[in-house]
């Protein structure tokens, strides 16, 4: 498509409502790229089928990017080649300053999560100028994740904050963030699946080996898959595991009972490592990225599918509910702050780590659980 670009129709020009669109101008070799999140940036053909890109259009004027295409193709022309000299910082290079500055005081694991997601999921930006990464860069690395949408969206989010602190004083490494305009590759659900027994049932057989033991405790205690994915031998004394505060969502210590049908698997699991469910490294825990792959080999083995790990919580605090547990005791299962009616003030004053009650919530789940794989086998 080719028009007489002007800045005023460059401005008009609207966003593809997928992949992206391109327009060339009729009195030079320079075209507009538009994506679909509605930025635009000027690039120019160079050779056959070869597009060289020159900056986007708000940071480089119309004017400025047409004489430099006209530069590019008369040197070209003529046989004369200037060295390109790229200035700037690398994509890889501001991260772990980004990471010890805006997370500074934060938890570790939220720390380590950040960390996580711009190391290992956006690899086509690594080694690229920051103010050089385009709308397709970004895009390339995010469609890989599509497969586990609550991973792609957080990998977004992450991302997002990291441009915008590089547009801060006093790097300033960029003048405008390359996901300005660019839509969220999606939006937070809230679940309302839970299992049905005969479900959760095939799910518990289908387990196998260190992540089928996790997904276990999941179903046994209800807890948050990076709680399980971090859980120490040190932090249990005698049958009671208790995950300290820097590592649950709410900060606040979570005390838990072991009963039979998780001390076995803890028992199994205990080795000389520093946590029960080791990464690839014996000193490293569980990654949180690797849930998806096994959860997904889980899927074809139970034969139980469109369900999410985070489901196993709902159905814990609604099999409580089933079991005529306390609403107060169900919800401290859960290790929700303020839950059973609870206010600010009980959270000041109330320190009762209610263990008895734990207990005996804890020895109805089991044996119902107990009921359920008797009746089904």
């Amino acid at each position: 498509m080719k028009t007489n670009l002007t800045d005023v129709a460059v401005r008009a020009l609207k966003a593809p409502p997928k992949g992206q669109l391109t327009v060339w101008d009729k009195t030079s070799p320079l075209g507009v790229r538009v994506s679909q999140g509605g930025s635009k940036t000027f690039i120019l053909m160079i050779g056959s089928g070869k597009r060289r890109t020159l900056g986007r259009f708000g940071i480089l004027t119309l004017s400025k990017a047409r004489d430099e295409a006209r530069r590019i193709v008369a040197e070209k022309t003529l046989g004369i080649s200037r060295p390109i000299v790229k200035t700037g910082k690398l994509f890889d290079a501001a991260v772990p300053a980004f990471i010890e500055e805006h997370y500074e005081g934060k938890k570790p694991r939220t720390k380590h999560e950040a960390n996580r997601l711009l190391t290992t999921r956006f690899p086509g930006l690594n080694k690229k100028l920051l103010s050089e990464i385009t709308d397709d860069d970004i895009s390339a690395d995010l469609k890989k994740l599509a497969a586990t949408p609550s991973e792609q969206l957080h990998a977004f989010r992450t991302l997002r904050v990291f441009f915008k602190w590089c547009m801060r004083p006093p790097h300033r490494y960029i003048k405008h963030s390359p996901l300005e305009g660019f839509p969220a590759p999606g939006k937070d659900k809230k679940g309302k699946r839970i299992l049905s027994d005969d479900e959760l049932v095939k799910i518990w057989d289908a387990c196998e080996g260190p992540f089928g033991d996790m997904v276990r405790l999941l179903i046994l205690w209800g807890c948050r898959n990076g709680e399980i994915g971090r859980l120490m031998p040190e932090w249990r004394e005698r049958q009671v595991i208790t995950i300290p505060g820097e590592f649950t969502k709410n900060g606040r210590a979570h005390a838990i009972p072991i009963l039979p049908m998780a001390r076995l698997i803890l028992e199994r699991r205990r080795t000389n490592a520093r946590y029960y469910f080791p990464g690839r490294l014996i000193d490293d825990h569980f990654k949180d990225g690797s849930w998806g792959k096994f959860k997904n080999e889980l899927e074809k083995r139970s034969g139980v599918t469109g369900w999410q790990l985070r489901d196993l919580r709902r159905t814990f605090r609604s099999t409580l509910a089933r079991l005529k547990v306390p609403r107060e005791i169900a919800e401290i299962m859960l290790n929700h702050v303020t839950g059973g009616g609870k206010g600010e003030l009980d959270e000041i004053y109330d320190r009762y780590h209610y263990l008895p009650e734990k207990t005996d919530a804890l020895k109805k789940l089991e044996a119902h659980l107990k009921r359920l794989f008797a009746a089904q086998r």
